[in-house]
């Protein structure tokens, strides 16, 4: 019998996937959920994630002015008239900005409490080593 505990296949157990990997990280660096922050490693990810307080801020700042550059588009759109809109991309693009705007946001929040927590704390954090979700690797 394989002990491997199998990846996340539906959105519900991918975020109950992420939480365990965040709490398992933060309890083998003696820190609680709260002080560790929000996932640090490279699972599930086609790029090497960047995630500290500094790292989150600037990207979280630049979906920021790209969704407020899409809006200004929108709005540039409607004004001018001179074509027909497509409702579904206008749709999507308005559900997209107010989803991922405030969870950029909500991130970067997150983060900046740990990193304080941490410092307050002195306590420091080892980016995670774990490549897989397999407790023993």
């Amino acid at each position: 019998m394989d002990d491997a505990v199998p990846g996340p296949t539906e959105p519900g157990r991918r975020k109950v996937y992420y939480r365990q990997q965040v709490e398992l990280e933060a309890a083998k660096q003696g820190l609680t959920t709260e002080e560790y922050g929000v996932y640090k490693g490279s699972t599930g990810s086609a790029v090497k994630p960047v995630n500290s307080a500094g790292g989150l801020l600037f990207l979280t700042i630049l979906i920021t002015v790209i969704i407020g550059v899409v809006a200004a588009l929108l709005v540039k759109l409607f004004l001018d008239g001179t074509e027909e809109p497509n409702w579904g991309q206008i749709v999507f693009a308005i559900a997209f900005g107010l989803w991922i705007v405030p969870t950029s946001w909500a991130y970067y929040f997150k983060e900046r409490k740990a990193a304080r927590l941490r410092k307050a704390a002195g306590k420091t954090l080892e980016p995670p080593t774990r490549r897989s979700s397999r407790p023993d690797w």
